[in-house]
């Protein structure tokens, strides 16, 4: 009895198990006409949003099919026509994914216009290629098609199609018997960037053919009585960017199987796979333009995912929702005694993260102070990543400039986002952002004047003081004292003593890692050897605000050839100093090299209450040491500044 019911319950789960699968076996019945189908003189509608949320038709004639003859792919050209199109001017930007139906059957989408031309002829990108999306498929990057008939545009007869993805090439450059063909693509439309945040991410995007300009917003409440509904014809938007702050390119969605959808009928940023917001989209109103009409339009609700950006459109999923980089930014107006927070969630996409978060930190800064112009910025910022060995990275600095204190408030975010983003090492997964940034007009920066040791004559190991005079920006020079403890493994000798600023200290050191270093992109990453040194030495650089003092080793005094007024002693040292650090740059890399073991860099700092500009090059002379002393070993060496150290530099005392 047991024996049988278990048979029963076995035979039920079977049924069950195999229920789904062969539901998916099932061949999936498309109501579309594949392109082979389509002739010339066919006609049909268009479905797109030109207000609001509402799907309106438009007229659609087939002209003829166009033939690339390298990729064996085809297109469909169309002349489109009625109230709408008057009302539009033509097929616009905005229009892209456009269903088109002849017969009541899906043949494609409204993918290509005409620029500067014809507004009333346009391409279709064939369904086949679009839902060849979902397969993952790699489809090539057509440069020309022929036409099956040619047709006449401005009294001239055209042959051929060249297809663009940038700005409209020269007139001179057009041959006379072809037609350039333009992605019927929207501007990337912005809500809540100033002109200035704006010029930053149009430069930073512009490889990507991708023109910001501003958009419109639509409010919460208004987003709550929109009847937002995705439907073929309805009017979307792949978003970069949500929040305070809106980055987005409106299209129109083409296709709908399930949770699976179809777009644009053209590439986003033909980034293959890849990890956008969709969202349901509003359309303000339609803007005529003589070079491309286009929709003025706004994100509404978020629906899903885009996950392939190819060159016949994007494909993504409605209900599942990309990774995410949430921002926040605080800035405070040290004038004004004004704090705003700006919050933002980034697509995670590490060649995108960089242009995205510095327009969004950019505006945030601007959109505070209120003003453009020079000033004083405190920036402390916190990068998550989930797979660190430290799971935050923290840095605080500070940055002076007279033209543009939001740009340059910058420089330490930046590049961080850059180590990270970019690193050949191992790819890092961002969890969070933060940055508290402190603005004020006055420019916290002294210049170091003066330098004067209390003896000049030491020996290894002992305590040395020294007063620097410093001239804040319209103020009367001070004196701070400082000291510091001879190296107590340093030789006999006259030493070369440089006393720099912060950010100066930086740039002459080999080790900063700047972009144009390397052909990576990275900094000269033969100097690491993986991630976290990389990482360590970004956050051990030093601040703006520091004294640095390096002891440069021993030297013999011999003429150095110097013309003219700079044939001064300050100029020997510094060619002096230059020779060692180079000569201890390359110990490190050649062992067998001649340079003295005794040929080493100390390196010391202390904070400053200002950003320091200016350097002084002074000498000592260092005494033999006493026999009968024993070593003391606390001293701080640094063989070569250019190299990364895992001992913290000691901090010197303000007395």
């Amino acid at each position: 009895m047991y024996k049988r019911w278990f048979i029963v319950i076995g035979l039920v789960i079977s049924l069950l198990i195999s229920l789904p699968a062969l539901a998916t076996n099932k061949p999936i019945k498309r109501n579309i006409m594949p392109v082979n189908q389509v002739k010339r003189d066919m006609t049909g509608i268009g479905k797109t949003v030109i207000s609001g949320t509402k799907i309106e038709e438009f007229n659609v004639k087939v002209l003829g099919i166009l033939k690339n003859q390298k990729v064996n792919q085809d297109l469909i050209l169309v002349k489109v026509s009625g109230d709408l199109i008057e009302e539009t001017g033509g097929i616009a930007a905005g229009m892209s994914g456009s269903p088109v139906y002849i017969d009541g059957k899906l043949i494609g989408a409204i993918g290509y216009g005409w620029q500067l031309t014809e507004h009333k002829i346009g391409m279709v990108t064939p369904i086949e290629d679009m839902i060849n999306i979902w397969k993952l498929d790699k489809i090539n990057n057509k440069k020309t098609a022929f036409l099956s008939d040619p047709i006449k545009v401005a009294g001239q007869v055209k042959t051929k199609v060249r297809f663009m993805n940038k700005e409209p090439r020269k007139i001179t450059e057009q041959a006379d018997n072809e037609l350039l063909a333009y992605p019927a693509k929207t501007p990337l439309l912005v809500n809540g960037l100033g002109r200035g945040a704006l010029d930053y991410l149009s430069n930073e995007l512009q490889d990507y053919g991708l023109k910001p300009v501003q958009g419109g917003g639509v409010t919460q409440s208004q987003k709550k009585k929109i009847d937002d509904e995705l439907k073929p014809g309805s009017a979307i938007a792949v978003q970069l960017v949500r929040g305070d702050i809106d980055v987005s390119a409106i299209g129109t969605l083409t296709y709908k199987e399930d949770d699976r959808v179809l777009g644009f009928g053209h590439r986003f940023m033909n980034k293959g796979e890849s990890n956008y917001f969709l969202s349901s989209a509003y359309i303000h109103q339609m803007i005529k333009s003589l070079e491309m009409p286009f929709k003025l339009g706004a994100p509404l609700n978020l629906k899903g995912i885009i996950t392939q950006d190819r060159t016949a459109g994007v494909g993504g999923k409605v209900g599942e929702f990309p990774k995410v980089v949430p921002l926040e930014v605080k800035v405070t107006d040290q004038d004004l005694n004004r704090t705003r927070d700006i919050n933002v969630q980034l697509v995670r996409d590490e060649d995108l993260i960089q242009p995205l978060a510095g327009s969004v930190v950019y505006q945030a800064i601007s959109s505070t102070i209120d003003r453009q112009g020079g000033g004083t910025a405190e920036v402390e910022m916190e990068i998550m990543a989930n797979n660190l060995d430290e799971k935050i990275i923290k840095r605080k600095n500070i940055f002076y400039n007279r033209g543009d204190v939001a740009a340059v408030a910058l420089n330490d975010f930046l590049k961080g986002l850059a180590l990270i983003t970019q690193n050949p090492f191992q790819k890092i997964n961002l969890i969070d952002i933060k940055l508290n940034i402190k603005i004020k007009e006055e420019p916290q920066v002294a210049l170091i004047e003066e330098v004067n040791f209390s003896q000049q004559k030491v020996k290894p190991g002992e305590e040395i003081e020294f007063k620097v005079k410093l001239r804040p920006y319209r103020k009367e020079s001070i004196v701070e004292k400082y000291s510091f403890k001879v190296p107590e493994n340093i030789d006999a000798g006259k030493v070369n003593i440089e006393i720099i600023g912060g950010r100066e200290a930086n740039f002459t050191s080999q080790q900063e890692v700047t972009k144009e270093e390397t052909e990576y992109g990275h900094g000269k990453n033969e100097t690491f050897k993986d991630l976290e040194e990389v990482i360590d030495t970004f956050k051990e650089q030093k601040i703006n605000s520091e004294l640095v003092i390096r002891v440069y080793p021993s030297y013999e005094e011999e003429a150095i050839p110097v013309s003219g007024d700079n044939n001064s002693k300050q100029s020997q040292i510094s060619h002096q100093r230059k020779e060692l650090s180079s000569k201890a740059s390359d110990n490190i890399e050649n062992e067998g090299s001649n340079v003295k073991a005794n040929e080493e860099i100390f390196e010391e700092s202390f904070s400053t209450n200002y950003i320091l500009e200016g350097r002084v090059d002074t000498e000592l002379e260092i005494q033999p040491k006493d026999k009968n002393k024993s070593k003391d070993k606390e001293g701080k060496k640094v063989t070569k500044p250019q190299v990364k150290n895992k001992d913290k530099v000691k901090s010197g005392h303000k007395s």
